[in-house]
């Protein structure tokens, strides 16, 4: 039978342990709060540049290969406002169909003047301008895809996204997996025309030609217009 005095000891007993218990946590905590915090370091290396014109690379003297196409157009949000400071990347295979990825067998012979990424942060009225090449298709009979250019979109306050952006008349689209995965209605959204500059309006092709620091865009370029929708979180 357990008594008054010995329930009043083993009391103590546990009380005297916790000054002792909550001394190892305080030093444990202690020697955490204590290390050296870890020091930053400058970004990079950056392959090659992280501008919006894809076409040229800062460390070489020619230009990559391939047809010159622009691309344009405005980031929204669904209730269809533009989104400003959006972070939009492109990145995509040069004129071979081969991309700037060491999982691609072919990069000895990858176009050293094409830059495969860029970047653009979208101004005051939500827009964004590149300059490219059009990609060629790539793959064999068991895995094709259609010519095609991959995109993201960041922005804080808004879900992630990433697609990928189609040619209008390409013969190839109809044998791509991916992009046959996609409704008619998706299709649409995310497939764009190229006509050529001539058809551009001289406001565009002032806008393209300051964007990507050029007195005026390229004779015989392409120009299409991709806009893209992002969610609010």
């Amino acid at each position: 039978m357990t008594t008054k005095n010995q329930i009043i000891t083993s009391r103590r007993d546990a009380l005297k342990s916790i000054p002792l218990a909550a001394s190892a946590v305080a030093i444990a905590a202690s020697s955490v709060r204590a290390a050296d915090v870890t020091p930053s370091q400058t970004a990079g290396p950056f392959y090659p540049d992280l501008n919006n014109d894809l076409t040229f690379v800062t460390s070489r003297e020619h230009p990559a290969k391939g047809d010159i196409i622009y691309v344009h157009g405005v980031v929204r949000d669904t209730n269809g406002k533009p989104v400003s400071r959006a972070l939009v990347e492109f990145w995509q295979t040069d004129h071979q169909g081969i991309y700037d990825h060491a999982g691609d067998e072919r990069q000895a012979d990858k176009d050293p003047n094409f830059q495969s990424f860029g970047r653009y942060i979208t101004d005051d009225d939500g827009k964004y301008f590149f300059k490219t090449i059009r990609p060629r298709w790539y793959g064999d009979e068991k895995f094709m895809r259609t010519p095609h250019i991959h995109c993201k979109v960041w922005r804080r306050g808004f879900h992630e996204l990433t697609s990928q952006m189609y040619f209008e008349s390409e013969a190839m689209n109809a044998k791509d997996g991916l992009y046959n995965k996609l409704n008619a209605a998706e299709q649409k959204l995310v497939t764009v025309a190229f006509p050529p500059s001539s058809e551009s309006d001289d406001r565009t092709k002032a806008a393209l030609a300051l964007a990507v620091d050029e007195k005026s865009i390229a004779a015989e370029s392409k120009v299409g217009h991709f806009d893209i929708t992002i969610k609010a979180v």
